[in-house]
């Protein structure tokens, strides 16, 4: 069995147990199916499991419990979105969104930091990651993590600014009561600063598409207030753009707005394209499914016929081919043998190794006890070099003081004998 056939065999067995509600049982393999991989090979075994499990009806619970248990660990996980081949990069995106929409709690703890990363196509990735979180169940209401958003809005990277636009819009139509309120928090903060004109400009644009008449109603159900104090808290955005701009930014706002219908019209035109060539491509399929299922007939009839040839065949064998066919089995055992033997050898061989490269590590650690000993007796020896130094240098000092000593004393005595001398004279 090669390495695809037993891949395939642990992923049915996965399928097996997640069907039949196994769950602890399938966490056990997968554990072991990921644990048994390393480098890009993990990442293939990760992105197979959570494809596999996101298709099966429980998996999302079993995928969870991986999470839960660290099997799957989110930070590494997160590791691929500074893939720097942007396909591999947006396919392990998409392979997320179904996690993001329906267990988002398990990446929002993450978002503000990658949002902050240094790497751009981090930063990008983690902008839509909220965009599918947004998308499913949940209303993001971190105030922290909208924030760090906005600060998005003046990115160096125009598509990074791009889809912290949408990441915004997105966030503020599940959650629009909030969005309003930060969004005219932060358009008060920056009104003074003139350079902000474009992200005064983006802020209006979120504001206006997420502050419908539709979302106006819901507020004013939610705080059970007049719709004029609604219109109140949005228009103080308007008044932070200049009204002598008003004209031109609703004109390219206008253009935008026809940009984008051009746009939707040659993205349904190209799902169109798309649809036709699938049903072209389905269409090839069934004709070459059908072409193939032909094709078997014919070699399961060709093969029975072989069989009964076969059959009528090694009835008239002669006992030379028997005798021949004995000896190719007979040397295909002896070949598995030698196999063995190799393979047996080949251990032992790294065995071997393992046993000189212990003995090498046994070695240093006496060559490095040895050094340290050197190193203490040279010390020792060094402490000894100064204190007779020192001893040799008390020793001259105490020999000149000698000296000095019997110098003065014969000068003494001098000068007393030459006062005897003076007396007497």
């Amino acid at each position: 069995m090669n390495d695809k056939e037993k891949v395939g065999v642990e992923i049915n067995q996965i399928k097996d147990f997640v069907n039949d509600g196994r769950f602890d049982d399938a966490v056990k393999i997968i554990a072991l199916y990921i644990g048994d991989s390393s480098g890009d090979d993990y990442i293939k075994r990760l992105e197979d499991i959570i494809e596999t499990l996101l298709t099966l009806h429980g998996g999302r619970t079993v995928l969870r419990f991986l999470i839960e248990n660290l099997v799957i660990d989110i930070p590494s996980l997160l590791e691929n979105l500074s893939k720097k081949d942007s396909v591999l990069r947006y396919t392990f995106l998409l392979l997320l969104k179904t996690i993001c929409e329906e267990e988002s709690d398990l990446f929002l703890p993450y978002s503000e930091k990658l949002i902050k990363s240094e790497d751009p196509n981090v930063r990008e990735a983690a902008l839509q990651m909220l965009i599918y979180m947004a998308g499913g169940d949940a209303c993001i209401e971190n105030e922290s993590l909208i924030r760090t958003i906005l600060i998005k809005l003046k990115d160096e990277k125009d598509f990074v600014v791009e889809k912290a636009i949408q990441a915004l819009k997105s966030i503020g139509e599940g959650c629009p009561k909030i969005m309003t309120k930060i969004l005219t928090e932060y358009a008060k903060e920056i009104s003074d600063i003139s350079e902000n004109e474009e992200i005064k400009n983006s802020i209006d644009q979120i504001l206006k598409s997420i502050v419908s008449v539709d979302k106006i109603g819901e507020i004013v159900e939610e705080e059970n207030i007049k719709p004029d104090t609604v219109v109140e808290e949005i228009e103080p955005t308007k008044s932070t753009i200049e009204e002598e701009k008003e004209e031109i930014i609703e004109k390219e706002e206008s253009q935008i707005l026809d940009k984008e219908f051009e746009l939707k019209k040659k993205e349904l035109a190209i799902k169109k394209r798309k649809l036709e060539l699938e049903e072209k491509e389905k269409e090839i399929e069934e004709k070459v499914i059908q072409k193939k299922e032909e094709v078997l007939k014919l070699k399961e009839e060709i093969l029975e016929k072989e069989s009964k040839i076969g059959e009528t065949k090694e009835k008239k064998l002669p006992k030379k081919l028997k005798k021949k066919e004995e000896e190719i089995i007979d040397k295909e055992i002896e070949l598995k043998k030698k196999d063995l033997e190799i393979k047996k050898k080949k251990i032992e061989i790294e065995e071997k190794e393992k046993e000189l490269e212990e003995k090498e590590i046994l070695e240093r650690e006496k060559a490095l006890k040895l050094k340290e000993e050197l190193i203490e007796r040279e010390k020792e020896l060094s402490q000894v070099e100064l204190e007779l130094k020192k001893k040799s240098i008390e020793q001259k000092q105490q020999k000149i003081q000698e000296e000095e000593m019997k110098r003065v004393e014969e000068e003494l005595r001098k000068t007393q004998e030459e006062e005897k001398q003076n007396k007497k004279d």
